[in-house]
């Protein structure tokens, strides 16, 4: 077996000696372009967190990082920067999409790998991905036409018709995020349970466990590392979406009396104040920190994720 493989190795190194320089030459430059993009690649991203990090150190070292973190004003034409209620509204509208749409989606992913029938596996996969590719600004544009009058019925006929509550809020972001991440959890979800070896399934089945038993207490057990990564990166998506929260949020700069009050989050404030925040100005160096903050709190799901999936060594 070695000295076939040492042969291959030879016959592969002759048949390289071998090229005439003009391939050589090709070759090496496309060697050379391939190393350059990922170059590129790297150092633009260096820069980038680089340029924030920068602009937002300089932000919490003019507002103050304790106003960013626990203020509860968020008004830059008084020169209030309180960060926390875009805080909570982001960690809150993330979490309720994990809890309307990426729970609900590793779920749909077992049933489909699992108990379903192999074309409807392809049909539904496919309609996934046409789903994971709508742009997030339609998504929007129908939660604020369907889904926001809905969530103020709701509202009214919770609080009552006199209560100032309706349809804009945590409730109808959580909600929108929910359907959002759905496709992309379910198809990643798809992809670790897919990995599961077949042997697991017909071991089970030979002991006498049943296609739900083996697909809960066999399948999922073993593909957990993968079904977390997916729930992770949902609610990273979550947390880090703009536009569509920004339509059916209610961009009020405040902490809510309850999830049928408008409120805001980082992702939003920043698209509605970026206009008005001069370079330089207090003002931009304060979206810039809450800029970093966003990118600090991914950063540390990824890190999270990594290492909870990471493969016990025995």
């Amino acid at each position: 077996m070695q000295h076939a493989i040492a042969t291959t190795r030879e016959d592969a190194l002759q048949r390289r000696v071998r090229l005439n320089p003009r391939s050589r030459w090709l070759d090496a430059i496309f060697r050379l372009f391939v190393k350059a993009c990922g170059g590129i690649v790297l150092l633009t991203t260096l820069l980038l967190i680089g340029f924030l990090a920068r602009s937002g150190i300089v932000g919490m070292s003019e507002v103050g990082i304790l106003p960013l973190l626990i203020g509860t004003r968020w008004k830059p034409e008084d020169h209030l920067y309180g960060g926390l209620p875009l805080i909570l509204g982001t960690f809150a509208s993330a979490l309720g999409a994990a809890a309307f749409g990426a729970t609900p989606a590793v779920l749909a992913a077992v049933w489909l790998t699992e108990f379903s029938p192999k074309i409807v596996q392809v049909l539904y996969r496919r309609l996934m991905e046409i789903a994971a590719a709508v742009p997030s600004v339609v998504y929007g544009w129908l939660a604020l036409t369907y889904l926001v009058p809905v969530m103020g019925r709701i509202a009214r006929a919770i609080y009552g018709g006199d209560s100032d509550v309706g349809g804009e809020g945590l409730a109808s972001s959580a909600t929108l995020l929910g359907v959002m991440i759905a496709p992309t959890v379910l198809l990643l979800s798809v992809d670790s349970l897919s990995r599961v070896p077949p042997g697991l399934r017909e071991a089970s089945a030979a002991l006498g466990a049943s296609a739900w038993q083996t697909g809960f207490r066999v399948v999922m057990p073993y593909a957990w590392r993968g079904l977390l990564v997916a729930v992770f990166f949902g609610f990273a998506r979550a947390a880090g979406e703009t536009m569509a929260v920004q339509m059916v949020i209610g961009g009020a700069r405040v902490i809510p009396a309850n999830m049928f009050r408008p409120t805001t989050t980082i992702s939003s404030q920043i698209v509605m104040d970026m206009q008005n925040a001069r370079p330089g100005t207090p003002a931009s160096d304060a979206l810039f920190s809450m800029a970093l903050i966003l990118l600090v709190v991914s950063v540390g799901i990824v890190l999270v994720t990594r290492l909870l999936s990471r493969p016990v060594r025995a």
